[in-house]
């Protein structure tokens, strides 16, 4: 992470910062603390989601997942064949999966 959490000499505490070696807080109380971690943590989530999904939706899985990026069939099969959930919505017949298990004929 990069960040120190140090208490001040007024019991308060401040965040310290290896990659610049400043402070990048100063004054916070724990709760403070949690909030700003919180809130980067999830402005990080949304960033990574939405290059994940401009991906996918751009039809390139595989430049987020590489060689593991499955297909809606395969990943359905897979969770039929661990005793997940299966999607038997519209269109879905055991066609697909003969496909997404390779043994079409």
């Amino acid at each position: 992470m990069g960040h120190q959490i140090i208490r001040q000499p007024d019991g308060k505490l401040a965040v310290f910062s290896s990659f610049t070696d400043t402070w990048i807080l100063f004054d916070a109380s724990p709760e403070e603390l949690l909030e700003y971690y919180a809130d980067r943590a999830a402005e990080e989530a949304r960033k990574q989601t939405q290059e994940t999904l401009a991906q996918v939706l751009a039809g390139h899985p595989t430049h987020v997942y590489y060689q593991f990026a499955m297909s809606f069939d395969e990943a359905n099969r897979e969770s039929a064949d661990h005793d997940g959930p299966v999607w038997e919505g519209k269109g879905w017949t055991e066609e697909t999966y003969a496909k997404a298990d390779g043994t079409e004929d």
